[in-house]
């Protein structure tokens, strides 16, 4: 950015600080929390890859110092220095791709880090697809595929135009995200299933690939949303009432627990494994009613088994139909015998017990009359997996 639109943006922010102070309670922005034109370095940012992260004379005098994002694999990221703990923002910046080929712009929310795992969510535009996925990372593995039909196009005048500069904005409220493409009235894509409330703010590129470059990026703090109207994309309908969505869930393990899937479920029982000690616990569904066994299984890391049991009631002895869609490995027993194997699809569908085209696997259980024992074992570690849905479909007098 050159030395006069520098001024301008300060000017423009300071402005919108002094009104929005005299206006707690509306809409606009509350204070002015973060500004980079990137023509003073690096200091307000975390790099974690140095040679792939990197303030640059992008040769356009529009823009000038630009930061440039290169892929270099799964770990390039820029977060803002001091933004722990942020849940109730809106942040804009200009991004470009400059040259063809796969790419993309990365928004990282939510960045969370312990000693055992790293969980932030994200949403990316895609360069030379033109479109927008969302992608939460769990223990840093992308669960795009979990999360299919939030795929957007950005077609006409919202297409994304190779070596043109484009305008992002994204408004985040605890768990919510509104996701914004040039258009900056009406949001692309409103995402609500990520669990964190607060974390990190920065951006990423893709894996492999052609670079990205970011610039003018302003983050101001917000108490609403500025778009009220139906969630985006529109036509998603979740139905959880008609899956299975009470469960109990035992893990991670390094590897599977005979013992364990002999046993079934003992709710006192706990099981040990290299010094630590299991027990069975609650675990809640998504709002789609999807059991998202990445928040729990590691990917960095080596614990990716876990094991989910539920039950199904039945006023009668009948032959059912067990219904799954997993992205993940799964070993499935019923009633105490094994089924068999899911080997995971490249997708799991929140629609797939009434949509065809999203159809996952079905098998024939026998339902005894009473409680009918559901446990699912899921082997994690796959790249982009995370999770599965299940339904069971029983005569229609249940």
């Amino acid at each position: 950015m050159t030395f006069s639109q520098t001024i301008i943006l300060m000017l423009s922010g300071l402005i919108l600080s002094l009104v929005s102070s005299n206006t707690p309670s509306s809409n606009q922005d509350v204070r002015i929390s973060f500004s980079d034109t990137f023509e003073d370095g690096s200091g307000k940012w975390d790099f974690n890859m140095t040679e792939n992260v990197e303030i640059i004379d992008s040769g356009d005098p529009m823009h000038s110092q630009v930061l440039a994002l290169t892929p270099g694999g799964e770990f390039v990221r820029a977060l803002i220095k001091g933004s722990e703990g942020w849940n109730k923002y809106k942040i804009e910046a200009d991004f470009r791709f400059p040259t063809s080929g796969h790419s993309y712009f990365g928004l990282i929310y939510h960045y969370n880090r312990t000693d055992a795992r790293i969980d932030f969510g994200s949403l990316y535009v895609k360069g030379n697809g033109s479109y927008i996925r969302v992608n939460p990372r769990r223990d840093y593995n992308a669960q795009r595929t979990l999360y299919e039909e939030y795929k957007t196009p950005l077609t006409g005048a919202d297409a994304i135009v190779i070596g043109q500069w484009h305008h992002f904005k994204a408004e985040v409220i605890d768990s919510v995200c509104h996701f914004y493409v040039d258009d900056m009235v009406t949001p692309k894509v409103t995402f609500d299933a990520f669990e964190f409330n607060s974390g990190r703010l920065g951006f990423k590129p893709r894996v492999v690939g052609e670079p990205v470059w970011i610039d003018n990026v302003i983050v101001s703090a917000i108490s609403n949303f500025s778009y009220s109207g139906p969630n985006l994309p529109e036509g998603i309908i979740y139905q959880p009432e008609n899956l299975l969505t009470d469960w109990h869930v035992m893990g991670p393990f390094c590897g599977t627990v005979p013992e364990l899937e002999n046993d079934g479920f003992l709710p006192e029982k706990s099981y040990s494994e290299r010094g630590s000690e299991y027990r069975w616990k609650r675990f809640l569904t998504d709002k789609r009613g999807c059991v998202v066994s990445g928040r729990l299984t590691e990917f960095i890391g080596g614990r990716n088994v876990a094991y989910f049991y539920t039950t199904v009631h039945a006023e009668e002895k009948q032959t059912a139909i067990l219904h799954i869609s997993s992205n993940e490995q799964l070993a499935i027993w019923f009633n105490d015998e094994f089924l068999g194997y899911d080997d995971a699809a490249r997708y799991a569908w929140y629609d797939f017990w009434k949509n065809s085209k999203h159809e996952g696997v079905r098998g024939q259980v026998e339902l005894d009359e009473g409680e009918n024992a559901l446990l699912i074992r899921v082997r994690g570690g796959k790249y982009a997996g995370g999770g599965f849905f299940a339904h069971i479909d029983k005569k229609q007098s249940e």
